[in-house]
């Protein structure tokens, strides 16, 4: 009988420690995202409104955002360049609520809508037909700390901008962008990532828009 009882009391007080640490789970858990809430704006027709058709670049698809496997997941990852630059690490209690090709590709599709310069911005799963291809691939996505209590947010990539009628490439670009992480902490380095996610789409959006122009006849 009493082996029975204090197996019962364990299994209760097991199941009470366990509903306990559920219900204080902290906000850190609720995963970051760099892609803004949606938000009301004009719409396309709207925003067409004006322009010559001179001014309208042809149909543009998106591909779907490329990363190295490492940057399959949805981990935050960071490293400790003043131990080892070579080895990324991830935080145990933060995530991206995407992986960060995902994040990038929608951040991106919103990017180019917004610059209105488009005939219209093809999404990877449209089956429209589309005049160009821009492929985009991130080579680095992470929170570097030179000391304990610094960190910076660095997004790295290339651009490529393709006919997609004949598969000519009309241009290739590296970027690369940075900013401090205050605090150096997962929320603050979600905060650096997001500015320099946005930089990077933007960089990206204004680079698509110029080759196309140099590449459009007359």
């Amino acid at each position: 009988m009493n082996g029975r009882h204090f197996w019962r009391r364990g299994a209760v007080l097991s199941a009470v420690l366990l509903l306990s640490a559920c219900a204080t789970t902290g906000p850190w858990r609720v995963p970051y995202s760099i892609v803004p809430a949606a938000a009301t704006g004009p719409s396309a027709a709207s925003t067409l409104q004006g322009r010559t058709a001179a001014a309208i670049l042809p149909v543009l698809r998106l591909a779907p955002v490329t990363a190295p496997e490492w940057l399959q997941g949805h981990d935050f990852h960071y490293r400790l360049l003043y131990e080892n630059p070579q080895q990324a690490l991830y935080y145990r209690d933060a995530r991206w609520v995407g992986t960060p090709a995902q994040m990038m590709g929608d951040l991106l599709q919103g990017q180019l809508m917004d610059g209105g310069q488009w005939q219209a911005v093809l999404a990877p799963t449209s089956t429209g037909k589309a005049k160009l291809l821009l492929q985009v691939r991130l080579n680095d996505f992470t929170l570097d700390f030179s000391a304990p209590r610094q960190g910076v947010a660095q997004v790295a990539g290339e651009a490529t901008l393709v006919d997609a009628q004949n598969y000519q490439v009309l241009g290739q670009q590296r970027f690369a962008f940075r900013a401090p992480a205050i605090p150096a902490n997962p929320d603050g380095g979600a905060l650096a990532m997001t500015r320099v996610s946005r930089a990077f789409a933007k960089a990206v959006g204004q680079w698509a828009e110029q080759v196309a122009r140099h590449s459009m006849p007359g």
